[in-house]
């Protein structure tokens, strides 16, 4: 699955999950751990193209809670980047790493961002 973050680092910030209930990385097989990578690759194709870390992109799985994953289900996140954004999104990383989030982004707002994603993702959902 392809899903919007509720509390993106940046506008356009997904998550790539297995449907299967998983925790880590290491219960994947070898198939569905390139399927998770490649899926991410063209999520993305897709933020580029919509003008979503065009100067880079954070490319994150933490596995296991002492790599700080706050939520029991393995994903991928695919973060988009602009240059000398870091000191802006320092705030909601810092919410991120303490579990606590912080507040949810509209849904109205993640809708148009996942239609916008949609229509150039180069794959059939």
């Amino acid at each position: 699955m392809i899903i919007m973050d509720a509390y993106p680092l940046s506008k356009g910030h997904c998550l790539v999950l297995p449907k299967q209930h998983l925790v880590r990385l290491d219960e994947l097989s070898s198939k569905e751990r390139t399927r998770l990578f490649e899926l991410g690759f063209l999520v993305n194709e897709s933020q580029k193209a919509n003008q979503l870390g065009v100067h880079g992109t954070n490319i994150l799985l933490n596995d296991g809670k002492a790599a700080n994953q706050t939520v029991p289900h393995l994903h991928l996140h695919l973060i988009p980047r602009q240059t000398g954004d870091l000191i802006k999104s320092l705030p909601r990383l810092a919410l991120h790493i303490s579990g606590l989030f912080g507040l949810k982004t509209k849904r109205k707002q993640l809708d148009e961002q996942a239609n916008a994603l949609r229509k150039t993702l180069a794959i059939d959902l």
